[in-house]
This record gives structure tokens, C-alpha cells and sequence, in this order.
């Protein structure tokens, strides 16, 4: 009997200051929930589940959570952090940002392909809406590391060099929380 091939590992990008929003927009409720909470709760059948964070953040114990380097890095420096912290396993990775207005509707549309970016209507590629394969996503970072680092660098850098195809995307799966108006817009809707 053949075997089913291990669920992809996820990395969720939840690092950033929130500027923009005022506060720890990760943080910020929506029906009892936090925005964090609600995207690990997507990827809960992901093998492992990495949380890449730019501060302290309590998180269920059975989950994985680094720091990208150096702090506040930002995004290229927090997805190589991500992929540092995967031993084995998983062939494949969901990368997810954590301040998706609907996580779970994301996770589906990159559950749904073999490999790529979720991308908007307009064809603008999401690049913390991926998914990868593991071992091309360490060939990338040991890329970045060996030209000067992936601090400072933009998620592009390395999701961006892949070649992964673009995958049509519903707005509400591409959606983000940037401002407390996107959240009071979020609950509005709902």
C-alpha cells in the first residue's frame, strides 16, 4: 500500500512592529480570536509549524518559534529564519503571513496547489502567500546568506527567484490587516 506523503511543513511570518497599525495588530481580536491564533489555526495540519516572530509571543508549546536575524530584519530575514528552523521531513512549505483578514481561505487556495504565489486579480504575486519546496527554499537562503545576508531584503528575494507559478487568488484570501481600519472593515463584513 503506497504511503501518503508528509503534510507540508508552514511558516508563519508574524514578525513586524505594526507600525501602521498603532499597536500589536497580531494581537487585535476578531470573534474572541487573535489574528496570530487564527492563522496557526489554519495551518494545523502542517508538519512542522514554524512562528517566526520579531518579538516575544506566546504560542501553543507543540509549535516551533524563532526569531529572524538580525531582530526586525524584516521578511526575507524571517522566512530564512523559518526555513532554518525545519529539520527533515516535509518536502514542501506554506509560507502565510499572519495578518490575513481570512487565513483559513489562503491556506485552502495554497493546500489546493502543488507549488506557487497566491496572486490578486490585478496578477500582483502575495509573496508571504506561497507555497514551496523545502529544498529549493534553502538553496535560495544559502544564496542570500553567501551575497551579504538576508537582512533588509524584501520576501522577493527569495520566494520572488523561485519561479513558482502564480495561483488566481479570491481578494478575501490575499486580504491583510495593515491598519485598524482594515480590521474594522474585516468585521463589518462578516
Amino acid at each position: 500500500m503506497p504511503t501518503a506523503p508528509p503534510p507540508p511543513a508552514a511558516i508563519v511570518i508574524a514578525g513586524g512592529r505594526s507600525t501602521r497599525f498603532g499597536s500589536d495588530k497580531l494581537s487585535a481580536e476578531v470573534d474572541g480570536r487573535s489574528l496570530l491564533d487564527r492563522t496557526i489555526d489554519s495551518v494545523a495540519g502542517c508538519r512542522p509549524v514554524v512562528v517566526v516572530t520579531g518579538s516575544e509571543v506566546r504560542v501553543a508549546d507543540q509549535l516551533v518559534t524563532v526569531s529572524e536575524y538580525p531582530r526586525w530584519g524584516g521578511p526575507c530575514a524571517a522566512l530564512a529564519a523559518g526555513v532554518a528552523a525545519i529539520d527533515g521531513g516535509p518536502t514542501d512549505v506554506l509560507i502565510v503571513a499572519a495578518d490575513l483578514a481570512h487565513p483559513e481561505a489562503a491556506v485552502s487556495g495554497l493546500l489546493a496547489t502543488e507549488s506557487g504565489v497566491l496572486a490578486g486579480s490585478d496578477g500582483r504575486p502575495q509573496w508571504l502567500l506561497a507555497r514551496a519546496p523545502l529544498a529549493a527554499l534553502r538553496d535560495r537562503c544559502a544564496e542570500l546568506e553567501a551575497d551579504g545576508g538576508t537582512a533588509g531584503r524584501a520576501a522577493r528575494a527569495i520566494v520572488g527567484e523561485l519561479g513558482l507559478p502564480l495561483v488566481d487568488a479570491a481578494t478575501d484570501a490575499i486580504a491583510d490587516i495593515d491598519i485598524q481600519e482594515d480590521l474594522d472593515r474585516m468585521k463589518e463584513n462578516r
